[in-house]
């Protein structure tokens, strides 16, 4: 049997779409798909480029730079988001798939459809920050989607509020899809399936607030 890839499909209609990957021998449409995927991520991270997301950590020293350096300065700063959106997707696609390939006996072109799945939740979490951002001036740790504004009424400790900003209803809507992916693509116990998803997810949270707990100005 062969699995035609329809990322469009697979969100919509994961159950059949899972129980078709899983029967099929062969996977064709896996490399446009992933092309695609690629470009719409690093178009996002752009976006949030242009809209100046991020770009609080140098925007002090900006003030004080001709017109034209600061229009420069800013083409690398959205140059620079456009690579990050690549390495999101490359990490979100093929990292996490092989770490569910070294921890379960399902096939590594398989968990890499899945994670196809995956990214367009991810990117549309993305797409609301920056609405967020724009519109209400809210940091991402601070969307209501997310566990972020409990986290500031609860404590003070900026790394705490940044790793419960992480946990939203995408994420929760991502790992739920994972863990049905890996009930029908593996072997593993569903609690097992269930720790090894959330390992990853916890070690991606505490990678995204490391990051934003950095004070950058006092390292440049």
């Amino acid at each position: 049997m062969i699995y035609q890839l329809r990322i469009l499909k697979g969100l919509f209609y994961p159950n059949r779409s899972l129980f078709q990957l899983e029967k099929a021998e062969a996977v064709y449409g896996l490399r446009p798909n992933i092309l695609l995927l690629f470009f719409l991520s690093a178009l996002v991270f752009s976006v949030s480029g242009l809209a100046g997301i991020g770009s609080h950590v140098i925007s002090s020293e900006l003030t004080a730079v001709p017109g034209g350096v600061f229009e420069w300065l800013k083409s690398y700063f959205v140059l620079g988001r456009f690579i990050q959106g690549l390495l999101y997707a490359a990490l979100v696609i093929f990292f996490q798939a092989l770490w569910f390939w070294t921890l379960t006996d399902a096939p590594y072109p398989k968990l890499v459809v899945l994670q196809a799945f995956i990214l367009p939740i991810l990117l549309l979490e993305q797409i609301v920050n920056i609405v967020l951002a724009v519109q209400m001036n809210l940091p991402w740790f601070s969307s209501p989607f997310s566990l972020g504004p409990a986290a500031h009424y609860i404590t003070d400790k900026r790394f705490l509020i940044y790793f419960l900003g992480c946990i939203s209803l995408f994420k929760i809507w991502v790992i739920s899809i994972q863990l049905y992916g890996l009930r029908i693509l593996s072997s593993r116990r569903r609690l097992t399936s269930f720790f090894i998803i959330l390992g990853i997810h916890v070690i991606f949270w505490l990678g995204t607030a490391f990051l934003a707990f950095l004070n950058f100005k006092k390292i440049l």
